[in-house]
């Protein structure tokens, strides 16, 4: 934490003579209190910079004016449900006009196909002897991703990608709270002021402990677990630098984050009581970094807390509620909370904290260098798909399907309406039927149950039903293909590159197959055009994640992430050795869903390439075919002992192929070799022959050996000796005894003993 002064010639110090702790007090193995903030070095500001940096932000918002109005447009169509009634062009839809949400449901099929797991990162370095930590590195950053009480990425880069689909604009923000800053630190110094308290008998020292735990109450709610934190940021309360051009905005000069921060916390945090009013009804606080000046926090007393007075709060405020929130949700934070904005500027490299109340000042200034430790300057990661012409902040997609929407639902509303008429305006002819007999016919017709009549004596005469009673018709019965919402859809789609087969909707009986291909290449293109948006934003994020982690974990931390084995690999290192000799990066495909429709078609394609080394490699290929299927499709689930009984199967086969000659992975003839021993020479064709003319005891014998798990080496001596035997392979003859070294009682004998000479069948 820094401090600050508004003279740089002032060098009288912030804090009063009678509160500087002296030596004594300031114990080495003390514990600091986590409820100030005590002097660090000192910033200078100049009067002018909050000033400035007030009118900047409203000359931004005034840039961004007509966006941010397209924007809440957009969350207000997304959170319009059939209970609320929706302001339009097309006039006010409401409960009954059968209404389509279109931009919601479009949302809901793009975002799964756009970000649906946990995505995966490596490490590589260029010394070898760096590989163990490389693999403890991605470990790490991994753990600390998927992990819900770290960074919890899945649900909030999720949510940034549904932010960017809306609007064009998703923010992630990192962050990395130090140990003096957080939680466990003032978990402690509570333990310690209850200690404290439980021991004094002092009634001074008594109420300023109390004042100390009441102090650390108030703020422990807003800090936050030591280490990494990720959290979204609304598109509207992030201000950009009008100048920059690029999508992701690393072009800006400065940002400025619009956030809620805990009055409660700020008081405690960043101010102290008003000497000169201490004491009074009025007492006031001042800022810690500037005595003189008022801390302008404005917080209600919670004289509300009940659901009814949160609302009244509401009404009677006339707050702006903007449509990504509600109004209850509004004004609670409007109790509790103060208005507070975060300036980081690339020029001075420093973050400044105002009060919107009140830009004379900054509540506090810190050093960037000193919070995030990282090579880029600004913590937000946008994820955006499209491009503006002029700056980097621009509409979304959505906002060219508003008037499609609302045209399906005015066709929606009045297809109802017909209907409503058809089914509940009648006439009749009242020359041939009276009233009352038309009435009791429509009652019976239009009973809700089987409780009315179902005969009635009607003087109709002549004439037919429906020539004395008929449904009431609109005219624009016969205008049909005015209503025709496919057209309409089809334009949303093109916008939004969505399309029947990402919505699950089966192809017609005459689509031929190349015509499907066609159709799911063009939605994989566009579909993966995103993906590759959101890979490069979250890899960047992971660059930066890696780089604070390798300064601030210590051994102990990582071996509570990933273990005591790995942990003893890791080091702390500076950020500039780490970034000259390591490259994290994110797999590439990683976060799409691998049982997702194209995967399973990679993986056919991919069985088929691989296929090729089968006779080459049938155990490595087979070992790959198997893992690759099960990850693709859902329904292929292979246990931990099938896997276990699999790579014994598979090394068995290739120990066979090396007893027989077949060169797998070594050379033929070498010490150690079983085919030196007098096996025949030849390839996989030639042991199949040998095992086809095996007799019939001697494969069922093989079967059980291999099921029972018997060692792969006493498997091929079997095969060998049966061989030998039935005079299938050169070497002993039929009938003859074991070779030298082979027990009476091995089954190579029990099978010459059995042996009848019969021919062999093939199994």
């Amino acid at each position: 934490m820094a401090n600050l002064t508004e003279d740089p010639t002032d060098s009288t110090d912030v804090f009063a003579p009678d509160e500087r702790p002296s030596d004594d007090e300031m114990d080495a193995e003390q514990i600091q209190p986590a409820f100030r903030i005590y002097e660090g070095s000192k910033i200078v500001v100049g009067k002018t910079v909050g000033p400035s940096w007030r009118k900047k932000y409203e000359s931004a918002l005034a840039t961004y004016e007509q966006t941010h109005l397209i924007w809440d447009e957009v969350f207000r169509y997304y959170n319009n449900h059939q209970s609320k009634s929706q302001q339009t062009v097309q006039g006010v839809f409401k409960r009954g006009d059968s209404t389509e949400n279109m931009i919601y449901s479009n949302l809901n099929v793009m975002l799964p196909a756009t970000y649906s797991k946990d995505p995966h990162f490596s490490c590589s370095t260029t010394d070898q002897a760096d590989e163990k930590f490389c693999n403890t590195l991605q470990d790490v950053i991994n753990t600390l991703m998927r992990r819900k009480d770290k960074l919890g990425a899945k649900q909030k880069i999720k949510r940034a990608a549904g932010f960017a689909l809306l609007t064009n604009f998703g923010v992630l923000k990192l962050e990395w709270t130090r140990k003096d800053d957080s939680r466990e630190i003032a978990q402690q110094e509570m333990a310690r002021i209850m200690e404290a308290m439980a021991r004094t008998k002092k009634q001074e020292e008594l109420d300023m402990l109390y004042g100390q735990l009441e102090a650390l109450e108030h703020n422990m709610e807003v800090r936050k677990p030591s280490g990494p934190g990720l959290c979204n940021v609304l598109p509207q309360n992030l201000i950009i630098d009008p100048n920059a051009e690029q999508t992701d905005c690393m072009d800006a000069q400065w940002m400025i984050e619009r956030t809620m921060l805990s009055t409660n916390y700020l008081n405690a945090q960043f101010a102290k009581p008003d000497p000169e009013t201490e004491g009074t009804d009025s007492a006031a606080r001042v800022l810690v970094y500037k005595p003189t000046h008022k801390a302008v926090f404005q917080g209600g007393e919670g004289e509300r807390d009940e659901g009814l007075g949160i609302v009244m709060k509401a009404i009677e405020s006339n707050a702006t509620v903007t449509s990504h929130t509600e109004e209850e949700r509004t004004a609670y934070i409007e109790m509790y909370y103060t208005e507070c904005f975060y300036v980081w500027d690339r020029a001075t490299y420093r973050v400044m904290l105002f009060a919107a109340d009140d830009w004379t000042w900054p509540v506090w200034v810190w050093d960037a260098a000193d919070l995030l430790r990282v090579t880029r300057f600004f913590p937000y990661f946008v994820i955006g798909f499209g491009f503006s012409s002029g700056g980097s902040v621009t509409v979304g997609e959505v906002a060219y399907i508003l008037d499609q929407q609302d045209e399906i639902n005015q066709n929606n509303r009045q297809i109802a309406k017909i209907r409503r008429t058809v089914f509940n305006y009648f006439y009749y002819n009242s020359n041939k039927i009276n009233k009352d007999d038309a009435e009791k016919f429509l009652k019976a017709l239009m009973s809700p149950s089987d409780d009315g009549e179902h005969f009635l004596a009607v003087k109709a005469g002549d004439h037919k039903i429906a020539d004395l009673i008929e449904a009431v018709k609109p005219p624009a019965v016969d205008y049909e293909a005015l209503f025709a919402k496919d057209p309409i859809k089809q334009a949303m789609d093109r916008v939004t590159n969505t399309n029947d087969a990402l919505r699950g909707v089966q192809f017609k009986a005459y689509t031929n197959e190349s015509a499907v291909e066609s159709y799911q290449e063009s939605l994989r293109l566009s579909i993966g055009a995103k993906v590759d948006i959101i890979e490069d934003t979250v890899a960047d994020l992971a660059i930066a994640l890696a780089e604070m982690c390798v300064q601030h974990l210590s051994p102990q931390e990582v071996a509570g992430l990933v273990g005591e084995a790995k942990a003893a690999e890791w080091k702390e290192m500076p950020l500039e050795i780490f970034n000259s000799q390591y490259t994290l990066q994110l797999v590439a495909g990683s976060m799409e869903k691998p049982n997702s429709v194209f995967k399973k078609r990679e993986a056919i394609q991919a069985a088929q390439a691989i296929g090729q080394f089968a006779q080459a490699a049938p155990g490595t290929t087979l070992w790959i075919m198997l893992d690759l299927f099960q990850k693709a499709f859902t329904d292929i689930t292979i246990k931990p002992e099938q896997w276990d009984m699999m790579r014994k199967e598979i090394a068995a086969s290739m120990q066979q192929g090396v007893s027989t000659g077949q060169q797998v992975g070594g050379v033929p003839g070498a010490p150690g070799d079983p085919a030196a021993a007098g096996a025949a020479p030849g390839g996989g064709g030639q042991i199949e022959q040998i095992l086809m003319q095996l007799p019939a005891e001697a494969k069922q014998k093989l079967m059980q050996m291999r099921q029972q798990g018997v060692p792969a080496e006493q498997i091929i001596q079997f095969a060998v000796q049966a061989a030998q035997q039935a005079g299938i392979m050169p070497g002993q003859a039929q009938g003859t005894p074991p070779a030298a070294g082979a027990s009476s009682e091995s089954p190579a004998s029990n099978v010459a003993q059995q042996q009848n000479g019969s021919a062999a069948r093939p199994y």
